[in-house]
């Protein structure tokens, strides 16, 4: 008797916001499927190893196959050494671009959501695709990991689990994970499952992981995964064939037909990798937002009239239609800021749409305070360039970066501004010796009444956020990378004060893979604040203090 998955992880799923519209070929690979009806099986085989760009043209031929002769496919495969983002990600924020340059690791984008993959040969990967039925993105991821953890069980693994949103897990360990998309009402999916570990190259090539990298953080990593046991060539096929029944059923398909994969890819142009161009440093406005669905990224470049000229969109988030981002692009192209709402409004009341996790509102809050950066460049008389380094934590979602920054009682500095050389750099204090940025900072706020705390590691400013919650501190000004930001949002969230954030510039801990050290407080590069704008918001600060 067949083993079956343990039940669903039943933990609480982020809203997901889904609008309705308002009242709508023959292959190689299909002249080697013997005639009849196939509608209710799903084919399937294994195209072998491939370089990993190739396999992302194999998945865009399989989606023509299934659209057009309304055949579902599920294929098995291997990938050469790549880095995948989702099909919505901003690669700045995902990935270590010098760290893969140097190895020679390509960077390509999947057609599936979600957040950036390491792929390596020793992965078993597979991709599905289906024409899509009536069920949410949430409710394909939920349903294809289930298919997998059951396919699993019932190959003999033991406490195998399905970890929301998209990761399998066996034995409390991270086994694989699921990614999903959807485009012309196809619906894509792909997976791996480990056969061995290269967690070293997974960190570094990866911007924000959450383990450390160093020999024990590494080590501790390793720890969160497991792989598929030794198996021999034919436990592998068990295993593919018992994957491939489970989705199959996932999928309400009655039986599976097994077929060799046409090679489609040897005389195909090769797989575009991602280019890694250089930065607009004109009027062009970026930031992000984090949501329960995954971090939002957005840019704009705004014309003589404050209106948007071009504007982007992506993400580690799933959303349907597969083009949905870009046609929000297109609408806004000439609005103003007043003009966005109704805009998204008007897209989405004639589109079939989803957002996994997120909502439109999320996407108008993030581009709010996109055209909130001008306003600070034109107040403060500073570049788009350094607006862009303002983050705003906003637990409420109420107060925009100028009501943060005058309603602010603490400024928070990090270690790793200070010189190596000096003596207070592991210290919360400041001799202010006039020879560092941070001294600067220490005595413009202490002139002008803003007590200033010397961020020591992460346990201090844990410390730090608790202290100034018990003191009923309205808001704080803080600086900090924003990689650091972005991973340890709940920190920031839990402590439930309004900051404002000034990104910090300079060799900071996660270009130079040493989060460990910084996190323990023994990084020893310097990080630059810059000063200009810190003072000048400082002084806002003090403005509103003195009228209190």
């Amino acid at each position: 008797m067949e083993k079956s998955a343990p039940p669903l992880n039943m933990a609480r799923q982020p809203v997901t916001a889904i609008g309705t519209a308002n009242p709508a070929c023959s292959s190689a690979l299909c002249r080697d499927i013997e005639e009849g009806g196939v509608m209710d099986k799903l084919l399937w085989g294994d195209s072998g190893l491939r370089d990993a760009a190739d396999n992302i043209i194999l998945d865009a031929h399989q989606m023509i196959v299934t659209r057009m002769e309304s055949l579902p496919m599920l294929r098995f495969y291997e990938n050469g050494h790549a880095v995948a983002l989702g099909a919505f990600e901003d690669k700045d924020f995902a990935v270590r671009t010098a760290y893969c340059r140097a190895r020679s690791i390509p960077v390509i984008r999947r057609i599936t959501g979600g957040g950036t993959a390491y792929l390596y040969p020793d992965q078993v990967a597979w991709s599905l695709t289906i024409q899509a039925q009536e069920f949410s993105m949430a409710q394909w991821l939920e349903r294809l990991c289930m298919a997998v953890c059951n396919g699993l069980s019932s190959s003999g693994y033991e406490n195998v689990y399905f970890h929301k949103p998209n990761d399998i897990y066996a034995n409390n360990r991270k086994l694989g994970s699921v990614y999903v998309g959807m485009q012309d009402d196809v619906i894509v999916a792909n997976g791996t499952l480990y056969r061995s570990l290269d967690i070293s190259t997974m960190l570094r090539a990866l911007r924000v992981p959450k383990e450390k990298l160093t020999v024990d953080g590494i080590h501790t990593a390793g720890l969160h995964f497991t792989t598929l046991q030794n198996q021999s060539a034919a436990d592998l096929v068990n295993l593919k064939e018992s994957l491939a029944r489970f989705m199959a059923q996932m999928c309400n398909l009655e039986t599976l037909v097994h077929t060799p994969w046409i090679d489609s890819v040897s005389h195909s142009p090769r797989g575009g990798h991602e280019q890694f161009p250089e930065p607009d440093h004109g009027r062009t406005y970026s930031g992000f937002l984090a949501t329960s669905g995954g971090v939002l990224h957005g840019s704009i470049t705004l014309d003589d009239e404050l209106r948007i000229s071009s504007a982007k969109i992506g993400g580690n988030v799933y959303v349907r239609p597969h083009h949905l981002f870009k046609k929000i692009q297109s609408v806004w192209y000439g609005a103003s800021e007043s003009e966005i709402s109704q805009r998204m409004e008007s897209l989405l009341y004639d589109l079939r749409w989803e957002m996994s996790g997120f909502s439109p509102g999320h996407v108008i809050k993030l581009f709010h305070r996109l055209f909130e950066r001008n306003r600070i460049a034109q107040q403060l008389a500073i570049t788009a360039s350094a607006a862009n380094s303002f983050m705003v934590h906003d637990p409420d979602g109420d107060m925009d970066a100028m009501e943060i920054a005058a309603q602010a009682e603490a400024v928070l500095v990090p270690y790793c501004a200070k010189p190596a050389w000096c003596k207070w750099r592991h210290k919360d204090g400041c001799s202010r010796c006039g020879k560092c940025d941070v001294g600067d900072i220490y005595d413009l706020a202490g002139r002008q009444g803003l007590k200033v705390t010397t961020v020591k590691n992460f346990e201090h400013l844990e410390q730090t956020l608790k202290t100034l919650k018990l003191q009923d501190t309205r808001c704080y000004i803080g600086m900090c990378c924003n990689n650091f930001y972005i991973k340890h949002e709940d920190a920031f969230r839990a402590a439930g004060i309004p900051a404002l954030l000034l990104d910090i510039a300079g060799a900071n801990c996660y270009d130079l893979l040493q989060e460990q050290a910084a996190y323990s407080g023994k990084f020893i590069a310097e990080s630059a604040i810059d000063l200009e704008v810190a003072a000048k918001v400082i002084h806002i600060a003090h403005q509103s203090n003195a009228c209190h």
